[in-house]
């Protein structure tokens, strides 16, 4: 255990899978060698969000308990424990701080930029996304790869052109200029924020395309939302943004606040209240939003930015607000998704299969994502990865988990995985079937046998390239 003047550090991830903190979990007794530490923990708060697998398990300031601490024994998590009580006050105190200061920070965005260079500034940043949208050819889009991009370039011109999205435009740019520089990348070359708010756009617009309730001119709303939605995080201190490790509570706040920083900047500092501006921020907001994991500027959001609106915003997003929710829970899926699947300075990426996974686990109430549109998006992805007469190479896995549960005998796995194919000759829109499969000799086509193969076991061999 290691402390310094604040906190305390608990590294159980040292301790092997095999190994235990409590003598008796199901009692929570502990080991005597852990019994002095751990109920000395017992009521203090924890310091940081803590987080497993992308997942939050327990945010900053939750109280410590014995449920918890077996939660955190089970998968190994390390933690910090604030040595000190940290009131509501304080934290508020804190945010305030940050917050006043994020504000000054917007204030000198917008006095910095000229009228005289907003013209070269769309101009650019409108090359630069055209650019983007032709060049990543990403594979989950390929079929609908020129009607998306109409889309996606309508969307890039109205907020490259529009007046109220000025400052939008300039973000974006600052945006390709600091992960260029952060990242030693080309001039051409894109960072993460211009490639998630593309991939984001794309995923949006082929869910809504399978939901009865998006016509054509909600595909052009819900693009517009999506490119800009995430510009705004060149205002965002770069040592939170980029930073190689987990938020502390008060820079998890500060980053929450960025939904609150793209609406003032589409809406030209809250003078042009359109639809877009206000959805732009709505991103985050779960389907229960009273979680933690809630935030926006509704009035009802855990962390909710409500209170910075202007009367005439606050009186305008009352009016709208049931409007917006199908675009917003559309983006939550898609955001979520492409944020669990793409490396970021802190994290790997994970497999298709493993997003679908937390978010799912996350899911299991139905409190974060609107669970008819998250049941469109899991058969929206069987559909392109696992449709029928999709053809797969044999696998060790394969062999050891589909080949010997069915009591077949493998001789020779090299040569079989040499001579053998499977195809899919029976998919369903749903993880909870599994695949019909054939495995059959390449050479003279004869089927060897049929199996039946769970679809997330091909899903987590796939990434969202």
């Amino acid at each position: 255990m290691k402390t310094d003047t604040t906190q305390l550090y608990i590294p159980l991830a040292k301790l092997s899978k095999s190994k235990s903190i409590f003598s008796d979990p199901d009692k929570g007794i502990f080991k005597e060698k852990y019994k002095k530490i751990m109920l000395s923990i017992i009521g203090k708060q924890l310091a940081l969000n803590t987080y497993y697998a992308n997942d939050l398990v327990a945010q900053a300031n939750t109280r410590i308990t014995i449920d918890l601490l077996k939660t955190f024994d089970e998968l190994k998590i390390n933690f910090k424990v604030n040595i000190d009580e940290i009131t509501p006050e304080d934290r508020n105190h804190a945010l305030d701080l940050a917050m006043n200061q994020l504000i000054q920070s917007k204030r000198t965005f917008l006095e910095s930029i000229k009228s005289e260079e907003v013209p070269a500034i769309q101009k650019s940043v409108k090359s630069f996304l055209s650019k983007t949208i032709n060049a990543q050819k990403f594979d989950f889009f390929q079929d609908h790869f020129n009607e998306l991009k109409e889309y996606l370039e309508m969307a890039n011109s109205v907020i490259t052109s529009d007046d109220s999205y000025i400052a939008t435009a300039a973000a974006i740019q600052r945006v390709i200029e600091n992960e260029q520089r952060l990242f030693n990348l080309p001039n051409d070359d894109i960072g993460e924020t211009i490639e998630h708010v593309v991939k984001t756009t794309h995923l949006s617009l082929m869910l809504s395309r399978e939901l009865d309730e998006f016509d054509k001119n909600d595909y052009e709303v819900l693009s517009i939302i999506c490119l800009g939605h995430d510009g705004v995080k060149a205002l965002i201190p770069e040592s939170i943004i980029y930073k190689n490790g987990r938020l502390t509570q008060i820079e998890d706040e500060i980053m929450k606040s960025h939904v609150l920083l793209s609406f003032i900047l589409a809406s030209n500092n809250q003078v042009d209240l359109d639809f877009e501006s206000f959805t732009m921020a709505l991103h985050h907001i779960k389907e229960d939003s009273s979680l933690p994991q809630s935030y926006g500027i509704a009035r009802e959001a855990y962390t909710s930015f409500y209170e910075y609106l202007t009367p005439d915003a606050q009186k305008k997003l009352d009016e709208i607000y049931l409007s917006t929710k199908k675009y917003y829970r559309v983006i939550s899926i898609a955001d979520t998704f492409e944020a669990i699947t793409a490396e970021r300075v802190y994290k790997k990426k994970s497999s298709i299969g493993k997003a679908l996974e937390i978010m799912i686990n996350d899911n299991k109430k139905g409190d974060y994502f609107y669970q008819e549109y998250f049941d469109h998006f899991i058969r929206l992805i069987i559909k392109n990865y696992l449709p029928q007469n999709v053809v797969f190479n044999i696998t060790d896995e394969i062999l050891e988990n589909y080949y010997l549960s069915a009591g077949a005998a493998v001789k020779n796995r090299l040569r079989h995985k040499w001579d053998y194919a499977g195809v899919i000759v029976k998919s369903y829109p749903t993880l909870e079937r599994d695949l019909e499969c054939v495995i059959y000799n390449k050479s003279n086509k004869i089927i060897d046998r049929h199996l039946s193969i769970p679809p997330i076991f091909f899903l987590n061999q796939i990434y969202f390239q």
